[in-house]
């Protein structure tokens, strides 16, 4: 009797925690606002993103130009800094330069219609990841201890 309602137990238990996970068993998956990579937070792949700006912010052909080749120096810099030595919480102050170098450059390219635009997606993009950048929910002296989202 009591081996049956200890596995009874143990079934429920694990049910429990499976239908907690919701579909995928916790897994990330193809799909999800973010695009590919499941959970709204992961990375939007460059090309996809890029097409993704022509059509929000109505680039026009020149803009697209220089974003591209801004997005792609951006991308080169943080390959490289991701394989360099060290942590990633060790890189976080040269990630945030590397970000605003990016703003800064999008600035210059955009029209102030479609910087304001800009802006607003870049924080829907923000809130999505459940990020806040430093101090805010997930960063450094936030809610999330300073571990970010997982």
């Amino acid at each position: 009797m009591m081996k049956k309602l200890t596995l009874a137990i143990f079934v429920a238990l694990v049910t429990a925690v499976a239908m907690a996970q919701g579909p995928g068993g916790g897994q990330r998956g193809p799909g999800g606002p973010g695009g590919p990579g499941g959970r709204g937070g992961q990375r939007m792949d460059p090309k996809a993103r890029l097409q993704q700006m022509v059509k929000d912010l109505s680039l026009t052909a020149d803009q697209t130009k220089k974003v591209e080749a801004l997005q792609k120096k951006m991308m080169d810099t943080m390959t490289k800094l991701r394989s360099a030595p060290g942590d990633r919480s060790s890189k976080m102050d040269q990630f945030k330069k590397m970000r605003d170098e990016f703003n800064g450059g999008m600035k210059k390219i955009l029209t102030p219609a479609q910087q304001a635009k800009f802006e607003k997606m870049q924080k829907e993009r923000m809130n999505r990841r459940g990020g806040g950048g430093p101090g805010g929910p997930g960063g450094p002296g936030g809610k999330g201890g300073g571990a970010g989202t997982l």
